[in-house]
């Protein structure tokens, strides 16, 4: 369940390479670091390195980690990442440093789970979290997600199969949507509803878990949504009058312009909503997010 994350550790006792700020690569703790410089002055500013798609960032007074925990163990995130497997991840990410990595600060970190189901169903039915409008994700023309962004969450759905496939070149054989909630210390520390999630300690620690596996369940909810019409029993005329009332300029020209008609449409508009809503579908893709939470949860 867990993605993304950004844990930084104080180092105490840094490598002679590193207050000698050497100017070649060297291996600390197993892993090869190179120098960063810059360009400016020509001087090195701090080490970098990469691993099993971590990337680690050594300065004059700590280490930054940051990407894909589940990459980082299991190669890809489009399959569940289960509670247990998320407690070998760390111990195995430890198990590289001469050094307590559960003591390292958790500055942000990301809860995600991936269901069978398409895009019209999805995130294109977004309308607003919390009055605040979907930003939509895109590579060129093609609309693959939506997210919501703030200073201290970035709450997302898109097409992971569609993403797998863009970024890493994996084909999945069949159509999933990952919905996923990427939160900042401020986000998951402060409020009436903190969680507490204050060291990589605090990320195998099981009722904590459990509280971030709710709050994604919770932020899903409150996102406003559109509801699912099944136009497979509609009429053209009825398509195009749902067309019509769901975009933003024909609705007002109809207003301003044709008043009588626009009071009439938006009668019909209405029953049709009531109608043909299938709201079978929306329980249905609910139930596949409790799912895959509870998947993660309880295993």
């Amino acid at each position: 369940m867990y993605d993304t994350n950004v844990l930084v550790q104080q180092i105490d006792k840094m490598p002679k390479e590193v207050i000698r700020r050497t100017r070649e690569p060297f291996y600390w703790n197993n892993i090869q670091w190179s120098p960063k410089y810059n360009p400016k002055i020509c001087e090195v500013t701090s080490y970098s390195a990469k691993f099993r798609n971590l990337d680690f960032k050594l300065t004059s007074s700590e280490l930054i980690i940051s990407n894909s925990l589940q990459k980082f163990y299991m190669n890809n995130n489009y399959k569940p990442f289960i509670y247990s497997e998320v407690v070998k991840a760390i111990e195995e990410l430890n198990d590289y440093f001469d050094f307590n990595l559960y003591t390292a600060q958790v500055r942000k970190t990301s809860v995600a789970v991936v269901i069978n189901e398409i895009e019209d169903n999805t995130f294109r039915n977004w309308l607003e979290y919390k009055g605040k409008k979907p930003f939509l994700m895109r590579n060129t023309t093609r609309v693959y997600g939506a997210h919501f962004k703030a200073t201290n969450y970035n709450i997302k759905g898109y097409d992971k199969t569609y993403q797998a496939k863009l970024k890493s070149g994996v084909t999945v054989d069949k159509s999933l949507i990952r919905f996923e909630l990427e939160a900042n210390y401020r986000y998951i520390n402060t409020g009436k509803n903190a969680i507490g999630i204050y060291t990589v300690a605090d990320l195998v620690n099981k009722q904590k878990f459990d509280a971030l596996a709710d709050e994604l369940l919770n932020v899903y909810d409150t996102i406003k949504k559109q509801p699912i019409i099944n136009y497979q029993e509609l009429q053209p005329k009825e398509i195009m009058l749902m067309g019509a009332m769901k975009d933003k300029d024909s609705c007002m020209g109809l207003k301003k312009y044709h008043k009588d008609s626009y009071t009439l449409y938006r009668k019909k508009y209405a029953k049709l909503l009531e109608t043909f809503t299938d709201s079978e579908l929306e329980k249905s893709i609910r139930s596949k997010i409790i799912e895959q939470i509870n998947y993660c949860k309880n295993n």
